[in-house]
């Protein structure tokens, strides 16, 4: 018969995990719970071991079991990693995000942050482009819609009807309507303003139709009118009561309230003063595509030591129109990116047409026969280029090569000859008490390291030709009453920044050769002045291009000045911001920040 209760006893001694054994004695009971604690916890039912049975493992396993255990889990971890990382290539990928400040140099102090008045001042210019928001914006050099939201011409092409977009407000909450477009064109137009763009909108009537409709009425068809429509809109209900003659002094000027992506959020004075610092902050009811940097600083500076100094000590972000030859200081660094500011700008040597020597053309025309651009170019580091620098207009036509030959030519036969022994010309006079004439030019240029590198150039090239060449220097300033006044200078030489829609008149219309013209050179000329009407009047793109052409033979045929080469400036920024374009195609300076939205600072991760 089976003793089952032997066979119990049994199974309680092999498996004494299935029930306690019977305390024997008072010492044999603790460790023999001690035991079925440490059974119970071994064998507990769980997929994955506590922490507290991994305390064990040096008992129950060898030593190199253990390290194998661990090779185990190493290569396991590794593999994990691994694959976590390939799929994160496939799947992930880096995208801007919002945040960071960005800080840039700017030289002079801001004076009157609104659209009507700043463009005399190029920090006030800068400031505004990102507080106000225009009809248009310039992308690539050409206007596309901003605030537009479509636009029509009437069959005479005389009447631009512009729809608004019904979603843009000011940072004050205000909706943007007809009625502010209208105001603030009509302030340009305001002579008591005296707004240096007052210009491009004469002969234009503006007429608010409804809401959001306006009118531009223009006294005649102009094919480049959507060009000037980039200007910042003002909110009329805080402007309308300022009087005119008090305008740059309201305190609106200091904190502009518009429509731009930025909306001004504070500005630091020094003990003088002086505004030191302007900070720009995104606006969040921006209605366009809302940039990436959430905060904007411009430091200003007196000049542009300072700034370059400031951009070196890493105070600052960016500095922008930095001539080729400062480019040069910069871009040799790693922690540096520049970029490219193609400006519609040409380098100009004006010849004075009243002058005793230059008012023959035939010196004029051997002179500029004797320029190599290539050398001009070579000295500006490569940063100009030549193929439209020849015409006025610089859509047109390629620079001519140099004839030294043919320039020494042209000399002999006026009359300059070049006596035995001598490398300069003189021509001898008519008189016979009187002396000879030395062929002896003075150039006077602004003091600014590419112009007087450019000037030393022609100075070699022209005294190829017999010609001795004095080179002065002096601030802007005067050397613009010299030219626009005085008119005692013989070769000016001049770094002219065209207007948007690329109007000579102001270089070459006879109206500006009078006291205070900017007509350097002297030139009066009716068939100019009537091709130059034609420009303006063209009614096509065909049309004004034939006008073009036409103005540019007529000018250049009488050698008036020597179209040299069209300069790029640099625009050197940290490389921590990102998405800035290497070629900026821009019209007036502040036009860098048209693409705004697309610049960032910080960035993250998403899933494809």
């Amino acid at each position: 018969m089976i003793d089952l209760a032997r066979i119990r006893a049994w199974f309680r001694r092999v498996f004494f995990w299935l029930a306690p054994a019977k305390k024997t004695g008072a010492e044999q009971g603790p460790e023999t719970d001690r035991d079925h604690a440490l059974v119970l916890s071994v064998t507990k039912p769980t997929a994955i071991p506590t922490w507290r049975q991994f305390r064990y493992l040096g008992r129950v396993m060898k030593a190199n079991e253990i390290k194998i255990l661990i090779g185990i889990i190493t290569v396991g971890t590794l593999a994990l990693i691994t694959g976590i990382l390939l799929i994160a290539k496939e799947h992930l990928t880096i995208i801007p995000i919002v945040g960071g400040t960005y800080t840039e140099a700017v030289i002079g102090e801001p004076r009157a942050i609104n659209p009507v008045d700043a463009p005399a001042n190029e920090t006030d210019s800068d400031i505004a482009a990102l507080v106000y928001s225009g009809l248009f914006k310039i992308k690539d050099g050409k206007p596309v819609p901003d605030l537009a939201e479509s636009y029509s011409w009437s069959e005479d092409k005389k009447t631009l009807t512009v729809e608004l977009r019904q979603d843009a407000v000011f940072h004050n909450g205000e909706k943007l309507t007809a009625d502010d477009v209208q105001f603030t064109y009509e302030s340009i137009q305001d002579p008591t303003r005296a707004s240096i763009i007052a210009p491009l909108f004469r002969g234009v009537r503006i007429v608010a139709t409804d809401l959001y409709t306006v009118q531009f009425i223009l006294d005649q068809p102009d094919v480049s009118f959507l060009n000037s429509l980039n200007i910042g809109i003002m909110p009329a209900v805080l402007w309308q009561n300022i009087p005119s003659a008090n305008a740059r002094l309201a305190n609106i000027n200091l904190k502009p309230i518009g429509s731009g992506p930025y909306k001004v959020k504070s500005f630091t004075r020094d003990s003088r003063g002086i505004i030191r610092s302007y900070t720009l902050e995104r606006s969040d009811i921006y209605y366009g595509i809302k940039p990436f940097i959430n905060t904007i600083t411009f430091q200003i500076y007196p000049d542009l030591g300072p700034a370059e100094q400031a951009l070196k000590s890493d105070l600052v972000d960016g500095l922008s129109f930095l001539t080729p030859i400062e480019m040069e200081k910069f871009t040799a660094v790693t922690r540096w990116n520049t970029a490219i500011l193609d400006a519609p700008q040409q380098t100009i040597a004006f010849f004075n047409l009243k002058d005793d020597i230059l008012e023959d053309e035939n010196v004029r025309k051997a002179l500029t026969q004797a320029i190599n651009r290539d050398e001009i170019i070579e000295t500006l580091n490569g940063h100009a280029v030549k193929a439209p620098a020849a015409y006025p207009f610089l859509e047109t036509a390629t620079g001519t090569p140099a004839d030294i030959e043919a320039a020494r030519k042209l000399l002999e036969d006026e009359g300059w000859t070049l006596p035995e022994g001598q490398s300069i010309r003189v021509t001898e006079a008519d008189d016979e008490n009187a002396s000879s004439t030395k062929l002896s030019l003075s150039i006077l240029a602004p003091d600014q390291p590419d112009l007087l590198k450019v000037a030393e150039v022609l100075k070699r090239q022209w005294s190829i030709i017999g010609a001795e060449v004095i080179i002065k220097k002096d601030s802007i300033s005067t050397i613009l009453r010299r030219s626009s006044r005085d008119r005692d200078i013989q070769i000016v030489l001049w770094n002219v920044l065209y207007s948007r829609d690329q109007d000579l008149s102001p270089i070459w219309w006879s109206g500006q050769t009078t006291d205070g013209g900017t007509n350097f050179s002297g030139l009066s000329d009716t068939d100019v002045d009537e091709l130059i009407n034609q420009t303006k009047a063209a009614t096509s793109t065909e049309a004004l291009a034939q006008a073009q052409t036409e103005l540019s033979d007529k000018i250049l045929e009488q050698y008036p000045a020597a179209f040299l080469v069209r300069p790029q400036y640099g625009y050197v920024i940290s490389n921590r911001v990102k998405g800035v374009p290497d070629n900026l195609n821009i019209i007036k300076p502040s036009d860098r920040f048209q693409q705004i939205n697309e610049w960032y600072i910080k960035t993250g991760w998403q899933w494809k």
